[in-house]
């Protein structure tokens, strides 16, 4: 019964052992990838504020307008 109790006492032994090994290692992991994550991560790009928008020209406009218009034409006799 002694020799039972004695391996059921090392056997408790080894799997705390490398129950708080991996838990260590598993942390050790977790640290190393927040850090390099935060180490590598991608800067944003600064807004360019020189950017606008132009509205479009009047031709423009005008050729748009026209091909809407078609379209609906088109569509509108195939129906």
């Amino acid at each position: 019964m002694d020799a039972l109790a004695s391996l059921l006492s090392q056997a408790a032994t080894v799997m705390l052992t490398g129950m708080v090994l991996v838990f260590l290692f598993l942390s050790l992991l977790v640290g190393a990838l927040s850090l390099l994550a935060r180490f590598c991560a991608p800067k944003p790009a600064p807004a360019d504020p020189a950017v606008t928008t132009a509205a479009p020209s009047p031709q423009v406009l005008a050729a748009i307008s026209a091909a809407i218009h078609q379209h609906r034409a088109i569509e509108g006799t195939q129906q």
